[in-house]
């Protein structure tokens, strides 16, 4: 695990092992534990939101879904970049939850996308074992009556498909009420992949969307830099 800040944002990065090992210990240690898919998006989303700056320090796991995410934090490793861009720990949690027979339960806002994200997930790993379905804004009741779904159901975990800052927010308020050991948030960008499941660059807006993450990363090194004075270089190379 190494500690690393992207655009102020204090969050732990971990190899896939290690990940998976932590996995382990979510699904058997009786408490509900969260993971974070983090997007170039979510990133530049929490530089204008402390609240969703908070939520996303206080996850147990997240994953950066491009590896350029861990160059902004000045950490250089190509054996990880090659990991996240080749979505490995989303092959390896989904084969984990299928093998072991792991009941699962996905929530996504409206029943279209709660069918491609079932079809999505099924697409990585067929033996999947869901065995409930909730779209958010179709649900009377709201939150409340999202949360008591899942609980009638008893899952292993709990997959949503909400959008940020929603996935996190709904995390922050409903995670001391819901009966999973494994709650899990993850945007569309997880599902865009190539034939062999690794995560597709984009087109011209994925493009844009880097280079203007980039700039704002830029920006605040520099602008650090400039409060700190000069200083030793910091960056970690593996």
């Amino acid at each position: 695990m190494r500690a690393i800040s992207v655009l102020g944002i204090s969050l732990r990065d971990y190899s896939v092992r290690e990940a998976m090992r932590r996995v382990t210990l979510f699904l058997n240690n009786g408490i509900c534990n969260t993971v974070d898919f983090i997007t170039h998006d979510d990133l530049l989303k929490a530089t204008d939101s402390a609240e969703l700056k908070r939520a996303l320090e206080e996850m147990d796991l997240t994953v950066f879904t491009a590896g350029d995410i861990l160059q902004a934090g000045n950490i250089i490793s190509h054996s990880r970049e090659r990991e996240i861009e080749s979505n490995l720990f989303l092959k390896g949690l989904l084969r984990k939850l299928a093998k072991e027979k792991r009941r699962i339960f996905i929530v996504s806002t409206e029943s279209d996308k709660l069918k491609k994200f079932e079809d999505s997930l099924i697409g990585f790993e067929k033996e999947l074992n869901i065995i409930g379905r909730c779209a958010v804004d179709e649900t009377v009741g709201g939150s409340d009556a999202v949360v008591n779904e899942v609980n009638d159901s008893l899952p292993d975990a709990l997959f949503l498909n909400l959008g940020t800052p929603d996935a996190e927010f709904f995390i922050q308020s409903g995670r001391m009420k819901l009966n999973t050991p494994l709650i899990v948030a993850m945007g569309d960008v997880c599902f865009r992949v190539t034939e062999n499941g690794s995560v597709k660059k984009g087109g011209i807006g994925a493009f844009l969307l880097r280079h203007f993450f980039h700039s704002a990363a830029a920006r605040y090194t520099q602008n650090m830099e400039n409060e700190q004075g000069p200083s030793d270089e910091n960056e970690v190379k593996f």
